[in-house]
């Protein structure tokens, strides 16, 4: 559908908050794909996380890393993007217990979704990044611990150390959702395998169609190979064969 823009903020040194209309309902998980240009230069949509849905209006969080991302950047309230979605699978916690939020820059956008979609529930946010400017949307949650490698807000170090301090981590009753950097998941991963806890992975990637007809982004799980864009983007703890 052509969407017309409602706003497209600047929230953080190259980051981006859009958000357009739209005429469906969606899942925290899922993800849209947005043609970045009018022309066919470049010709792939880009994968966006959804960060929330609310009156028929969608939002986006994105970073402008390369001219994909820099396109959608320079748009305007008032002007239209073609959008498709969404697509993938969603997340799904138990009804009870604790969640744990862990995202890594761009990452929080669909633990946001959740969250607005869960008022009710018990859940802790965990948010990291390189320093200050990689943390988005942390007053959007109830409990947030911030962790920045260089220490300019927050714990000094990575997002796993508050994480793995927190009384449903310790005692085994938390339930992870996680979404960001590949390095970071894996580490997360690894972690709720050692220390006995489920939880759901939500995978970037760059993604060609969104829906499963060009395979280029396939990953390898315990049961077998698996596109991100269909089966995934969000997979069980346990499940991925990481090659990092």
């Amino acid at each position: 559908m052509k969407s017309k823009i409602a706003s497209n903020r600047e929230v953080k040194r190259g980051y981006f908050r859009m958000e357009f209309e739209f005429s469906g309902d969606a899942e925290p998980g899922q993800f849209v794909m947005l043609k970045v240009a009018e022309h066919n230069d470049p010709l792939l949509r880009r994968p966006m996380s959804i960060a929330g849905i609310e009156n028929g209006v969608m939002s986006v969080i994105f970073k402008a890393v390369g001219r994909g991302t820099a396109l959608p950047a320079e748009k305007r309230s008032g002007d239209y993007i073609d959008v498709i979605g969404p697509f993938g699978s969603i997340f799904s916690p138990p009804q009870t217990g604790t969640v744990l939020l862990v995202g890594g820059g761009i990452g929080v956008a669909p633990l946001l979704f959740w969250t607005r979609r869960n008022p009710s529930r018990m859940a802790a946010a965990f948010i990291g990044g390189a320093s200050e400017n990689d943390i988005l949307c942390s007053d959007g949650f109830s409990e947030v611990h911030i962790a920045t490698e260089n220490g300019s807000l927050g714990r000094k170090g990575l997002v796993t150390a508050p994480l793995v301090d927190h009384p449903a981590y310790r005692d085994k009753t938390g339930y992870l959702l996680a979404c960001g950097p590949t390095g970071m998941l894996k580490a997360i991963d690894q972690l709720a395998a050692k220390d006995g806890l489920r939880g759901e992975l939500s995978l970037e990637e760059r993604m060609g169609c969104g829906f499963g007809v060009c395979l280029g982004c396939v990953c390898d799980t315990t049961g077998g190979r698996k596109r991100m864009c269909v089966e995934g983007p969000v997979f069980k703890t346990g499940e991925v064969l990481w090659r990092i």
